[in-house]
């Protein structure tokens, strides 16, 4: 699985982590929380992106002539068109970005960081993530929220604020709220995709009213917040017993072919291994409920359930922080 950040030829990549060390195990990890300006140095991104005064052109050989003979070229212009570039964090060389709008105005790094900044000056929020993908065309940072969701006091649910931003034109400024830990372009995927609520902001001329208007979707967060902590809050208020959660798994793992061994034996495999969960030590004060049954079903998916790879330990990890698993989840969730 590649990670695509931005590595250098020092050896150190664009990229932090605070406290917990990414799958890839690129980058700095630092041990407490860092503010705006320390998570832009230490991800390596305190560079600018420059739009070009001029429009983007190239020379073409004349109409008629190879371009191998001699004054046979011209030059050509797209006027509507814009090169975005950067001055290289190492080698201080200019780098192209990509090609832009004439409207088109760069959301700097430092823009995005201090956006998020003043987030964490309201909710308490810390940096936790931050990076360069594709040569820095593409940046991304996390926040994680102070608290995540209380489930009845006895349980945590981590959710991340993150913005990401492109410098090449293909996309637009976005802040958005996520479950999934952002460390690389994989996750960066899978956060997108599992959003629960996001802002966009195009690149324009007055992009810094906008990102300081865009603060308004914490009411947002604020509000999938609740909402699935009241689901959760719901699955914790049902009880379950023993038999209504084994017809649950035998429900989600039938055998379909009992003539079959290969299936018979994946079948209990799987419920033997859920029943086992169901009863874990992790399980002790939510026994009982709903939202344990929940639970065991997702260790299931995150770390149970068989995977074929020569490294299933790496296998697993990447499993997770590309919600593969995520599919599975709904599906128990949506049956309980």
């Amino acid at each position: 699985m590649a990670h695509r950040l931005e590595e250098f030829a020092d050896g150190t990549s664009a990229f932090f982590s605070a406290r917990e060390v990414a799958w890839h195990k690129l980058g700095t990890v630092t041990e407490g929380a860092l503010t705006a300006e320390d998570a832009l140095k230490t991800a390596q991104l305190d560079w600018e992106v420059i739009k070009s005064d001029d429009p983007v052109s190239t020379m073409v050989p004349m109409y008629g002539n190879s371009a191998m003979e001699q004054g046979s070229m011209e030059e050509i212009t797209y006027a509507d068109k814009f090169m975005t570039y950067r001055y290289h964090p190492k080698t201080k060389k200019a780098q192209a970005l990509g090609v832009v709008g004439n409207r088109y105005t760069p959301v700097q790094n430092l823009q995005a960081f201090s956006f998020l900044n003043a987030v964490a000056d309201e909710s308490g929020a810390v940096f936790e993530t931050a990076g360069s993908i594709d040569g820095g065309k593409k940046v991304f940072m996390t926040m994680k929220m102070p608290e995540g969701l209380q489930i009845g006091g006895v349980d945590a649910i981590d959710l991340y604020l993150m913005a990401w931003n492109t410098h090449d034109g293909t996309s637009s400024f976005n802040v958005l709220v996520t479950p999934i830990r952002v460390v690389c372009q994989n996750t960066l995927t899978a956060a997108i995709g599992s959003a629960k609520s996001t802002f966009t902001l195009r690149h324009t001329p007055n992009v810094d009213n906008k990102i300081q208007a865009a603060r308004e979707t914490l009411k947002l967060t604020w509000k999938y917040t609740e909402s699935f902590e009241q689901l959760a809050n719901n699955l914790l208020g049902q009880k379950m017993t023993d038999k209504e959660f084994y017809s649950l798994v035998e429900n989600v793992f039938p055998i379909d072919d009992p003539e079959s061994p290969r299936a018979v034996t994946m079948a209990e495999t799987a419920r033997g291994t859920l029943n086992g969960l169901w009863k874990a030590p992790t399980q002790a004060n939510i026994f009982g409920t709903k939202w344990a049954a929940y639970n065991a079903f997702t260790e299931y998916a995150d770390w149970a359930k068989p995977v074929r790879d020569k490294n299933p330990d790496t296998a697993r990890a990447i499993r997770i922080v590309t919600g593969a698993g995520d599919n599975f989840k709904n599906k128990i969730l949506n049956l309980l």
